[in-house]
């Protein structure tokens, strides 16, 4: 039985975020965009202004000043005080030569400075007084060697530059996509909620990434509105196993009609049948909790064995194992089954805690206790949940024996028969 420990909770995981993106050595620029990123207003007007103050200089102009006040652009209280010079930037940077041979990229490769204009041209001008920014950031998108980060920000001002030949968003970091959207730069995208989860949790601080730091801490944040546990400041496999006991008490209104519920509807019985089922169950109760939540993860191969995991949640190294047992398989099978998986899982570190959920479809409730005992023994199992058929989903008739099959069937992801 592996004991669960407390583990980074969601508040030290969002401080460590909140730190490396005030970093005190972040230039002017990333200080505007996270001004802009997290809606700390506070800073932008002072940095617009001493953008301005620097870009009419002799000598001094530089493409980050005009992406500052178009970051500062986006507050309606900066916009009108900033908009000439910001028009004055944007022809300045059209009429130079960019993508030049032998020479280091420079706005070419900046997706800060670039996604900062394509804000301030969205908010203050036409997209044709600055057609050279939308061939410059589709081009510089697609470029060798860029960094994911850079990349997702030139992705995203093709888009809000409505940029011809632009790159799918989906070339976008998961967490870039989560934020931006929050912010209505993008369309928000579902299917980036677990990836994203995931990279903020496992989020490795360094020195220089503050604008970074500011995009992911903008993504934890929108994803933990959505996030349970996260909003009630744990992160740990507890959480998971509480909502696994509620299972049993959920299924007080589960559908299984004894008669039409309408006289126009047929009756409607959502039967439980098999493992697969047990699986959708739980998918449908802890996917809206838990965003990285996975279904049939394989983990690495172990000799001529390539395990299935049913669920897991990795940010919280924890694989759920979902058994289904009819009649007549003896719950000492069950434990063997478990007992040989788990084996398979620890050779991978990454997993480290282990929930079997037994579906007992033979309804044998005194036996459960021993299961449970048996099952909390072995090393990677902080506890085990098990619950009866419903006696409401009493089956009408015997099911009938599969030919062949005397218990799991399928191993290391058995359905006991």
């Amino acid at each position: 039985m592996v004991p669960l420990s407390d583990g980074p909770g969601i508040a030290d995981i969002r401080a460590g975020l909140a730190s490396a993106a005030r970093g005190a050595d972040a230039s002017p620029l990333a200080q505007a965009f996270r001004a802009w990123v997290l809606g700390v207003a506070g800073p932008m007007g002072d940095l617009a202004a001493k953008a301005a103050m620097a870009f009419e200089l002799p000598g001094g102009r530089s493409a980050w000043h005009v992406a500052i006040v178009g970051y500062a652009a986006t507050d309606p209280r900066f916009a009108e005080a900033f908009s000439e010079m910001f028009r004055e930037g944007v022809g300045w940077l059209g009429n130079r030569t960019w993508f030049r041979p032998h020479l280091p990229p420079t706005l070419e490769a900046d997706g800060l400075s670039a996604l900062g204009l394509a804000l301030g041209v969205h908010r203050l001008l036409d997209r044709r007084e600055a057609e050279w920014l939308g061939v410059l950031v589709v081009r510089g998108a697609s470029a060798a060697g860029l960094s994911e980060f850079n990349r997702s920000l030139m992705v995203a001002a093709a888009h809000i530059l409505e940029a011809p030949a632009r790159r799918d968003l989906a070339a976008m970091l998961p967490e870039a996509r989560v934020a931006l959207a929050d912010l209505g730069v993008v369309p928000a995208d579902p299917e980036c909620g677990q990836p994203a989860w995931r990279n903020a949790l496992r989020y490795e601080l360094g020195a220089g990434d503050q604008a970074q730091a500011s995009l992911t801490l903008r993504a934890f944040d929108a994803l933990c509105e959505t996030n349970m546990p996260a909003r009630l400041g744990r992160l740990e496999p507890e959480d998971v196993l509480r909502v696994l006991q509620g299972v049993e008490r959920s299924l007080r209104l589960w559908t299984f009609e004894e008669r039409p519920r309408t006289p126009r509807s047929p009756m409607v019985r959502w039967d439980i049948e098999n493992e697969y089922h047990v699986q959708n169950l739980l998918w449908a109760t802890l996917a809206p909790l838990f965003p990285d939540l996975n279904a049939e993860e394989y983990t690495p191969p172990v000799g001529h064995k390539n395990p299935r995991m049913d669920l897991t949640v990795p940010s919280l190294g924890l694989v759920i194992e979902v058994k289904f047992v009819r009649p007549g398989v003896s719950f000492a099978k069950i434990v063997e089954e478990i007992a040989a998986d788990e084996a398979l899982y620890r050779v991978d570190p990454k997993w480290r805690v282990l929930i079997p959920f037994v579906w007992d479809d033979s309804f044998r409730t005194e036996e459960h206790p021993k299961l449970i005992e048996g099952l909390r023994k072995l090393e990677m199992v902080h506890d085990a949940v098990v619950v009866p058929r419903p006696g409401k989903m009493a089956r009408e008739a015997p099911t009938r024996a599969r030919s062949g099959k005397t218990g799991a069937g399928r191993s290391p992801h058995s359905e006991a028969s």
